[in-house]
């Protein structure tokens, strides 16, 4: 049983590493954890989720049955999930704007040096049946999209990720260790 659970660890941490790898840019991106040192003094930005096409049919196979429901719910809780946001954002205590990973981009030129991003806001993990047990966790990460550096906040999983108060809760957290004395 070990060994399984084991293997199951490995391949999970495999399949974490193959989704967060094509969220950078081409060239090297370096990985640190924490929070960038210069984050009161930049500009971040936060991703709110987005529908998703309901592709999957329900008639052909058990699979598809449970891909419709996940991508039919994700599209239910994602406009409370991003109220949510809204709101829990006001507590960060530095500057920030809210923008999808599909328009995030177009904010780099004024200003914005940083994205919390993930591989949950590509959606990917919407287009298929989970292996019985699999349990997906998301790393969260703090993107320099200027210097090309991935830092590594915390960890969701997909049972969370919809849970915005608790994805600033988390991410205040780790910036009170750095910056004790934000509000």
């Amino acid at each position: 049983m070990n060994k399984l659970l084991t293997s199951k660890k490995n391949k999970m941490r495999l399949l974490v590493l193959l989704f967060v790898l094509p969220l950078f840019s081409i060239g090297q991106t370096t990985f640190l954890n924490g929070v960038p040192n210069d984050l009161d003094q930049n500009k971040i930005i936060f991703l709110k989720r987005e529908p998703v096409d309901v592709i999957a049919d329900p008639k052909e196979s058990k699979a598809e049955k449970y891909v419709h429901h996940r991508q039919k719910n994700h599209n239910r809780v994602i406009d409370e999930s991003n109220q949510e946001l809204a709101a829990a954002a006001l507590k960060y205590p530095f500057e920030y704007a809210i923008a999808t990973q599909s328009s995030y981009e177009s904010l780099v030129p004024a200003g914005y040096k940083y994205v919390l991003i993930s591989q949950v806001y590509k959606n990917e993990y919407l287009q298929k049946h989970p292996e019985e047990d699999e349990l997906i966790v998301f790393e969260y990460f703090i993107l320099d999209v200027e210097g090309n550096i991935a830092y590594k906040v915390f960890e969701l999983d997909e049972m969370k990720v919809y849970d915005s108060k608790m994805l600033m809760r988390r991410l205040n957290k780790e910036i009170k260790k750095v910056f004790p004395d934000a509000n």
